[in-house]
Formats: structure tokens, sequence, C-alpha cells
């Protein structure tokens, strides 16, 4: 926790910077939505993220039980929850990975063994996100449900297309074993003339070890594909549960007139663009991009204020304090 304290500190200075010039137009009125807002669709809000991170565990889990037939859906959940808060506080969600494979470790099973899990579990949301990302393309472009002159909308682009590269960087490495192995051998070459860079040997070793492991993760999603198509439907399910919190957001507020193909699309675009911030949990981005996107449907900027903080509050903070939670009260098995 130390080595992340930096983090926490800096994602505590931004959310309140956030916050201020959120509320620095319309405090009061934004005060008064919090004070007026229906409790119970604020549950089925938080409910809905509840189930993304059910889902999301459902996927992950399909992959443990491979490896460790003993492993309970209930470590799966609470290892997705930890790893959450560690995603949360960490540039690009980079965190939550390390420590589930250290974790894992510490339970008894291989790093390789892990690592080929989450990896297949990364691979599978992948596809998801590029899925759910082109049918929200596809769909504002019939139904023109964000207008084209959205500056945002550039951005989203760029972050579509960023997601198809490193879909296709990851099947290009999966199907070209030779020729990565030969192109990083001369990487590691040229990086070694470097006189100042030590362990060159086990450098190289290790990596080249990281590269067999993901190479044994794809051979077998190839032949478990009973497995990488569960996994692909429940990232798709916990997605959409994802896109939907906003709506359930502005019912609280007593705002009923948004629609779930609006969400679906807006929800969508907004996550895209927050896949630029290296901030940890996208802050900044991720508010700027909702309030961007929603403000078509909402035309009251105290409410919209007060939907994106409480949308933020779910999808975010709650997750990282659930995860939190967990970590604290967490009691590994005995090997």
């Amino acid at each position: 926790m130390k080595k992340y304290r930096l983090n926490i500190i800096l994602l505590v200075i931004v959310a309140f910077v956030v916050i201020f010039f959120t509320l620095k137009d319309d405090f009061n009125g934004a005060m008064n939505y919090f004070k007026n807002m229906n409790y119970l669709w604020v549950l089925v809000a938080a409910l809905c993220m509840i189930l993304n991170i059910l889902f999301q565990s459902l996927s992950q889990y399909r992959f443990l039980k491979e490896i460790d037939p003993n492993y309970k859906f209930s470590s799966c959940f609470k290892l997705m929850c930890m790893a959450m808060f560690f995603n949360a506080i960490t540039p690009f969600s980079s965190g939550g990975q390390p420590f589930e494979m250290y974790l894992l470790n510490k339970e008894g099973i291989k790093v390789s063994d892990s690592l080929n899990a989450l990896m297949q579990n990364f691979i599978t949301y992948q596809f998801g996100l590029i899925f759910t990302s082109t049918i929200a393309i596809i769909l504002n472009g019939i139904f023109k449900i964000l207008p084209d002159t959205l500056l945002l909308k550039k951005i989203v682009l760029i972050g579509y297309f960023a997601n198809i590269l490193v879909m296709g960087i990851i099947i290009f490495i999966s199907r070209a074993k030779k020729l990565n192995t030969k192109l990083f051998s001369k990487i590691f070459k040229f990086i070694f003339h470097f006189k100042f860079i030590k362990n060159k040997e086990q450098k190289e070793e290790k990596f080249n070890k990281y590269l067999e492991d993901f190479y044994n993760s794809t051979a077998i999603m190839k032949n478990n594909k009973k497995n990488t198509i569960l996994s692909f439907i429940f990232n798709l399910i916990s997605l959409c549960f994802l896109y939907v919190i906003p709506i359930f957001v502005f019912y609280s507020f007593g705002y009923s007139k948004i629609n779930y193909l609006e969400s679906f699309v807006s929800s969508s675009f907004t996550f895209l663009i927050g896949s630029f911030v290296p901030i940890p949990g996208a802050t900044g981005g991720l508010e700027y991009g909702f309030i961007d996107f929603f403000k078509i449907f909402i035309k009251s900027g105290a409410m919209l204020s007060a939907g994106m903080l409480l949308w933020r509050l779910i999808t975010y903070y709650f997750g990282m304090v659930l995860g939190g939670i967990v970590l604290m009260t967490y009691r590994r098995k005995k090997k």
C-alpha cells in the first residue's frame, strides 16, 4: 500500500477538483436533487454494479476452475473485488492483475497457471468491449442518438480503434510464435547494448517465460471453446449491466425520459474515452465524457451534475470501497 500512496493522494486531489468544477455553477440545485432522490432507484443502480462484478467474476471463474477444480466461486468474487480496488488506484487499471497473481500464488496456484487464466479472461473481456463498442457505434449511426458535431466522438473513434489495435496485437502475437521469437530476440540484442542494463540474461529469460505462458493461454482457449464462449457472454452481460446504471441514476431524481439505447451508446462512448486518461480511475476524463454525452438528454445542468456524481459514486467509488473492505477482511486459505 505504501507503493500506491502517491496514486491515492493524486486520486483524491483530482476528485476534489472535479467535484468543485462540477458543482460550482449550481451547488444548491445539485444538492436539492440529492436531498429529494428516490433511494430505491439508487439501490437498483447499485445492484446493477454488483451484478456487473458478479458476471465478471463468473467469467474469470470459468478459467480458474480449470486450473483448480476445488477453487470456489466465492473466492473468485472476493478476488475480483480486491482487484477492482487496485485497478481503481493505479493508472490505466494496471494494478489488479498483478495483485490477483500474487494472491493466487499465495493460495497455491502457480504464477504461470494464474497468468494463463487471467490472460484468457482479459482476451474475452477485450472482445466483449470491442463488440459492445461496435454495436454502440452502429446504433448511433442508424438512430443518430448523439450529434455528429460532438468533438468527443472523434476521441471515441480513436479509443475504439486503439482497443482494436490492442486486440490485433494480441492475435498477431498468439499466431506468429516463431516470428515473434526472432523479433524479440533482435530487440533484446539491441537493448542489451546499453551497459547500464543489469542481469540481461535473467531479464530475457523472464520475458520469454511470460511470452511462453501467453502462447499456452491462447492454445488452451482454442482447445476449450465452451469456456471461451461462456466467458465472452458473461463479459457482455456485465457490460450491459454497467451501461444501464445511468437510467436508474436519473430515475432516482424523478427523470424517466432516457431509454436503454441512449444510455447504452452514451455509456459505451464514455468508457472508451476513459481508456485515454492515465490518472487512476480515469478521473476527470470519465466525468467530462459523461456530462458531454448525457447533456443531450438531460437539459437541467443541476440534475446532470448530480447524476454524474451519483453515477461515478456507484460505478467507481462503490467498487473501490467494496474492494478495500474485502481486502482488509480477507483471510487467505491455507495451501
